[in-house]
Parts: C-alpha cells; structure tokens; sequence
C-alpha cells in the first residue's frame, strides 16, 4: 500500500539520471577550466631566490604576460597567438639572466629576453601605409600597437609583437600575408594566422595568459 501511494511518473527516474550525467559533465569542464587557468598562471609567475648577495632584482622586469596592458580586450586571443610561447619569456638584461639561470634556483625552464641584446624587428612604414591602402584604416593593425608597456620594455615588445598585424577579418588577414607588396604575417581576431609562406593555422582557442590577468 506505501509504494502505491507514491506519486512516480513514468519516465521520471531516467529523466533524473538525464540531469545527473548533464551536471556531473558540467562540472568536469569546470574542472578542466580550473586546471588550465592554474596551468597559465603557473607560467605568468616568476618566483627565483638571489643569486648573489645584494642581487638587484630591479633589473629583473618579469614575464611579458604581465608587463603589457591590453588596450582592447577583443585582441586578447589574436595578441596570444601572435606572442607564443614568448608571451610567457622574462624580460631582463643579458648579465642578470645568466646569473638567474646558473644560481636563480629557477622551478620551471625558462627564456630570458635581455633588454640589451636582443634583436627585434619591426614592420616599415612603408609596408604599414600600403596595408592601410588595401584594407583600410583599422581593420588591419600591428600588434604592438595594441599593447601598453614601460617605455624601457620597448625592445623586448618589439621583439615579441612588432612582426604581425591583428586583423579584424579574415579577408584582410590573407591580403596582409599574400599581397606582394605586404607579406608579413597575420592573425585574425579569432587567433587564426595566415602566413607569406602560405600557412594557415586555426581552431579553437583555450582561455590564456592574457585572458586569465585580465578576465
């Protein structure tokens, strides 16, 4: 007589396993998001101990992620694709860093950008005027235009994001890379890169170094 009494629909238990595995899914892409969002804030923290009594750590600046401003949060994923691996290298000058990677102590590998060695490369004005020309002001912009940084970061950032242009669309982005007159890589805001050489890389985009500071 109890079970009788009680007001079960047909359907209902499977329709509660239904909602349990669509919740128990849920939360482990939450997981996930949580491991990749530890993962990229593991590589954006610079943690070293002294090389030498009296170590000026002034001179270290530290990891490119968070020593830019984004000016506009749209480009975040083309401005990730345009750095790289770079986006998570640490700006310093060449004396420091070796004294960093012998005594530093360091937890992960890391790559050094020295302030006074590196060789960075810039697009040329000319090729800069002739993008505006075929595309239009705006929809085509090199990246280091839309970062802020410390005014004595200047190489380093050259180096990390003065060869590519942001693109706000795709057609644009195969114009800078294919036109004769520009050949110079792209990346769309999306993040896919069209290359001179005629490469094309694309797909989806996980959350980044950029995305996790400044979300």
């Amino acid at each position: 007589m109890e079970l009788e009494s009680l007001s079960y629909k047909e359907g209902e238990m499977e329709d509660l396993q239904k909602e349990r595995m669509a919740e128990m899914d849920c939360m482990q892409k939450l997981k996930d998001g949580i491991r990749n969002l530890s993962a990229n804030l593991a590589n954006v923290e610079f943690t070293y101990h002294d090389p030498f009594k009296n170590f000026d750590r002034s001179k270290v600046k530290g990891v490119v992620a968070k020593l830019i401003k984004v000016n506009d949060r749209s480009s975040m994923t083309a401005l990730e694709v345009t750095a790289a691996g770079k986006l998570y290298n640490v700006v310093d000058t060449e004396n420091t860093g070796k004294q960093l990677l012998q005594n530093g102590n360091l937890r992960r590998r890391v790559t050094i950008i020295p302030l006074n060695k590196i060789q960075s490369y810039n697009v040329s004005s000319r090729v800069q005027q002739a993008v505006v020309r075929l595309v239009g002001k705006g929809n085509a912009e090199i990246a280091l235009s839309l970062v802020g940084y410390e005014e004595e970061l200047q190489s380093a950032m050259e180096y990390v994001f003065g060869s590519t242009f942001v693109c706000k669309t795709v057609d644009a982005a195969k114009e800078v890379a294919f036109n004769r007159e520009i050949h110079t890589t792209s990346v769309t805001l999306e993040g896919d890169i069209f290359q001179p050489s005629g490469l094309l890389t694309g797909g989806s985009r996980k959350y980044g170094a950029l995305s996790t500071i400044f979300l």
